[in-house]
């Protein structure tokens, strides 16, 4: 696998930073993720804009233009032989001279094969347990996994598939998904304190004349209310969920709305 460095493009294995570099040291880095559908990179605009967004948020110049990042983005994949790949961009503070202060960005884009899930995440549904926390700059996709990766042990011993964060009684995100639930035919979701996933954004808009949607704060209680809930991420597309720590979800099975919006979304991105 080939990743781009600083405008160069290496092996994966070479692409090094020094240990001046603050996204190592003090985790101030951003990045964003995406996929290829049919070998095209899906919703790549959508994507840069975010990354391009959450540069900013940290005051990270971000030297390439659209156009320079999909020429790149082809040659990587190209390079990769892949038929399929996951691409990622990171951006970080650069090699500080005092551990602290930001200077010139490093700048990789890398293309990494997808990850790899259990039909029966589909097909039967997923378990996740709550969590109370927010992240610090939940607009910001930034490189701060502390927590996400801190509670996957629990996460192991739960026999669940993720972690489903709240915080002041209000539902929030997973550690890298969005998350929905249904309250009979209405689809209600988070809209602040979150990462607006593009995932997220693609079902929205397939829901449109299909079924009515909430965007507001999501009370905790009312996980237990809902008829169906499912996730949705770059790899994972839309996945139900059926169980919530000890609370089953419905009838505990993949409810009908659930199945419509995989179906939608399974012929949106074939389209693509």
């Amino acid at each position: 696998m080939y990743c781009f460095r600083n405008g160069e493009i290496v092996p994966c294995e070479e692409a090094v930073v020094h240990v001046s570099d603050l996204g190592l040291l003090r985790s101030y880095a951003a990045f964003d993720y995406l996929r290829t559908h049919n070998g095209r990179p899906f919703r790549l605009k959508d994507h840069l804009a975010r990354f391009r967004n959450s540069a900013a948020g940290l005051m990270l110049p971000l030297e390439y233009s659209d156009e320079q990042i999909r020429d790149i983005i082809g040659e990587l994949l190209e390079r990769s032989g892949q038929e399929e790949a996951g691409v990622r961009f990171v951006i970080t503070g650069g090699n500080s001279p005092d551990s602290m202060t930001p200077v010139k960005p490093n700048f990789f884009i890398i293309v990494e094969e997808l990850p790899h899930y259990p039909p029966d995440y589909w097909e039967k549904g997923v378990k996740l347990i709550t969590s109370d926390y927010q992240r610090d700059v939940p607009g910001i996709k930034s490189t701060g996994y502390l927590n996400a990766i801190k509670l996957m042990p629990l996460i192991d011993r739960s026999g669940a598939h993720d972690v489903l964060y709240c915080h002041d009684g209000q539902v929030l995100e997973l550690a890298r998904d969005s998350f929905f639930l249904f309250k009979e035919n209405t689809l209600v979701t988070s809209k602040e304190n979150i990462l607006l996933g593009i995932t997220r954004m693609v079902v929205l808009e397939l829901c449109q004349n299909v079924f009515p949607v909430e965007e507001r704060a999501v009370r905790a209680d009312e996980l237990t209310q809902a008829t169906e809930a499912f996730l949705t991420g770059t790899t994972k597309g839309v996945m139900p969920v059926v169980k919530i720590d000890d609370n089953t979800i419905g009838d505990g099975t993949v409810g009908p709305n659930t199945r419509k919006l995989m179906d939608l979304f399974k012929q949106h991105v074939g389209r693509n």
